[in-house]
C-alpha cells in the first residue's frame, strides 16, 4: 500500500494571498483610483458614450446626442458602479500582492492586461474612430490606475 504524503508546504496559496500590504496606501490608491475614473470619464464622457454605442437612458433620452438622462436612480442603477469599485479594489489587492515580488512582474502584468483590453476592443467595436476613442478612453484609464497602484504599492 502506497501512502501519499502531503507537502508540508501544502498552503503555498496562502502565501500568495499576502495580508502583508500596508492597508493605509491601499485604501489611499483605491480611493485614488476611483476619483481618478469619474474625473477621467468625465473629460471624455460624450466621446465614451459614441465610443460604446449607448444608445438611450430607461427615460428614452438619447444620451450619443446629449440629451439628459431624467430617469430617478433606483438601486439598479448603482449595481454598475458598485461592481466597478470591487473591480478596482481587487486589481489595487493584485498590484499590491505583485509589487513586493517583483516590480518588473507587475508592469508586465498591466502590459499583458492593457493588450488583452485592446485586443477585445478591436475585436467588438466595428468602425476605426469608435476603435481609437475606446482604446484612449478605457485603456488609458487602465494605465492610469496600473500607475497609480504600482507606485503606491512601492511605498
Amino acid at each position: 500500500m502506497n501512502i501519499i504524503l502531503l507537502n508540508s508546504n501544502c498552503c503555498a496559496f496562502a502565501q500568495i494571498c499576502t495580508t502583508e500590504i500596508s492597508w493605509l496606501w491601499y485604501a489611499i490608491s483605491v480611493v485614488l483610483a476611483f476619483m481618478s475614473g469619474m474625473a477621467w470619464y468625465n473629460i471624455f464622457t460624450k466621446r465614451w458614450i459614441v465610443a460604446v454605442n449607448y444608445g438611450l437612458c430607461l427615460c428614452g433620452a438619447d444620451l450619443s446626442k446629449g440629451e439628459k438622462c431624467t430617469c430617478k436612480p433606483d438601486v439598479k442603477a448603482f449595481i454598475p458602479m458598485i461592481s466597478q469599485l470591487i473591480a478596482t479594489c481587487l486589481i489595487g489587492y493584485m498590484y499590491f500582492v505583485l509589487v513586493p515580488m517583483t516590480l518588473c512582474l507587475a508592469i508586465f502584468v498591466a502590459i499583458a492586461i492593457m493588450g488583452w483590453m485592446i485586443s477585445n476592443i478591436l475585436f467588438s467595436t466595428p468602425t476605426k474612430q469608435r476603435r481609437i476613442d475606446r482604446i484612449l478612453i478605457d485603456v488609458g484609464y487602465f494605465a492610469i490606475i496600473s500607475v497609480i497602484y504600482i507606485l503606491f504599492a512601492s511605498i
